[in-house]
């Protein structure tokens, strides 16, 4: 099988020379808890420029949202994090798991023509099956993402029966090295992520991150760590990112499930 034969070992050479920019630092790890955690203990320790970026073949405790972990089998999946400094408002910085988000359905699309949606605030889906996910979270005067994208698992070694992988939805003639994957995933964070940073406004990623939304215009529910729940209409984004719901409120953090589209 073709996701065998590539199921071998990141090359951290290959990766800094796709990259071909000396902005990215890349430290490569066989295997790690957590890029994220690691990342984040890094930072604690000293500043960190930005374009450091952690990359790992293998996860043993991933993070997700809400504390959730996952373990990833080795070889088969893009897991990395990455730090970014922000100069604007902090009341826009709610987008920054959106920006991620866009550049990560630009990026699969150049690896290997599939034009993933985006279900608000952070997963990556084909269909209604999640084929990544980013998590984002502040440390002092920067904000820590992480991106985690299913390449080459096979049915049997996916999470759940609602995940699917890069392999199984575009056939394994198509997918090449997941050196190529995380190459343009970074070149792709940093030009979106510089054009926010510089802009004045939300209306040029707005538009982009509306287009492709996997969440516009479905019934949800959202789930609130509180515990409480309710179904609503997603009928747009906020200034700040956060989610328009048809009773009137906006949502900054919250579970949500798509439940069927509104005719």
């Amino acid at each position: 099988m073709i996701s065998d034969q590539l199921r071998t070992p990141l090359n951290q050479d290959q990766i800094i020379s796709l990259l071909g920019d000396s902005y990215w630092r890349v430290s490569l790890f066989e295997s790690i808890p957590s890029t994220q955690i690691e990342l984040v203990e890094m930072l604690k320790v000293e500043k960190l420029p930005a374009g450091t970026v952690l990359i790992a073949d293998h996860q043993s405790a991933g993070r997700g949202r809400l504390t959730r972990t996952f373990e990833t089998p080795p070889q088969v999946a893009v897991l990395l994090s990455t730090v970014l400094y922000p100069i604007r408002n902090t009341a826009d910085q709610g987008w920054i798991p959106l920006i991620v988000g866009v550049a990560a359905v630009n990026a699969i699309s150049r690896y290997c023509g599939l034009a993933p949606q985006l279900k608000w605030p952070n997963d990556l889906l084909i269909g209604e099956l999640k084929v990544g996910g980013i998590i984002a979270e502040q440390f002092e005067d920067c904000v820590v993402v992480g991106i985690g994208i299913n390449v080459l698992q096979e049915i049997n070694e996916l999470p759940v029966p609602t995940a699917t992988s890069l392999n199984l939805e575009s056939g394994e003639e198509v997918i090449k090295n997941r050196e190529d994957l995380i190459a343009y995933l970074l070149k792709e964070i940093r030009s979106e992520f510089d054009a926010w940073n510089l802009a004045k406004d939300n209306v040029e990623i707005l538009k982009k991150y509306s287009k492709i939304s996997a969440t516009l215009g479905k019934q949800i529910k959202l789930d609130f760590q509180n515990g409480e729940s309710k179904e609503s209409t997603a009928i747009g984004f906020a200034e700040n990112g956060g989610l328009l719901i048809s009773s009137g409120e906006t949502i900054v953090s919250a579970d949500l499930t798509h439940l069927r589209a509104i005719k």
